[in-house]
């Protein structure tokens, strides 16, 4: 009678592992596709962003994505700005991703008129996803209030994506372009 053995249990560990490392590898350098459009909103053309990314089998050197971010074509000042992005891979996955178990986050910074930064959040991949595919997350949204009269950008900024228990962090590459300007009106 054959036992199990303890090391048979480890090997496949390490082999999920480096599985997730290898998949977190191909969504960071693929450009995780993060959220999708409220019906509302305007949405802008998207910008190439180079991304350099950090953690278990993170690519080498700056990973170009396309970010697309979705947002009201004005609000009032002092109102809110709800957001959602989505960003476009261009690798595909190497193995099978099981539904729901992809997330991510990325922050937008602000400028013209508006200061600071909001983070989407809330991303996931609410299907499955065949090797050999390129991932899309959805559900991401952010809020941003806007108390400054004039136009207000969103630049993408870092991000972080995470599956099978792996977290690659990436940061911007040189400079990214404003990916959606609102419009923030003085209401008088």
């Amino acid at each position: 009678m054959n036992s199990p053995s303890p090391l048979r249990g480890r090997g496949r560990g390490r082999r999920r592992t480096a599985a997730g490392a290898a998949l977190v590898a191909a969504l960071a350098g693929a450009g995780v596709g993060l959220g999708a459009p409220p019906a509302a909103a305007d949405t802008a053309d998207p910008v190439s962003v180079a991304y350099v990314c950090t953690g278990p089998g993170a690519p080498d050197g700056p990973q170009p994505l396309q970010v697309t971010v979705t947002a009201p074509a004005s609000v009032p000042r002092g109102g809110s700005a709800e957001l959602s992005l989505e960003v476009t891979a261009s690798l595909t996955v190497p193995i099978p991703v099981p539904a729901n178990s992809v997330t991510g986050e990325m922050a937008l910074v602000l400028g013209g008129a508006g200061s600071g930064s909001v983070t989407a959040t809330g991303f996931t991949n609410p299907q499955a996803i065949p090797t050999g595919s390129t991932v899309t997350l959805t559900g991401g949204t952010a809020s941003a209030r806007l108390d400054t009269a004039g136009s207000t950008t969103f630049t993408p900024g870092d991000a972080a994506v995470h599956v099978f228990g792996v977290t690659v962090n990436c940061t911007v590459s040189g400079t990214a372009p404003a990916a959606a300007t609102i419009e923030v009106t003085d209401g008088r």
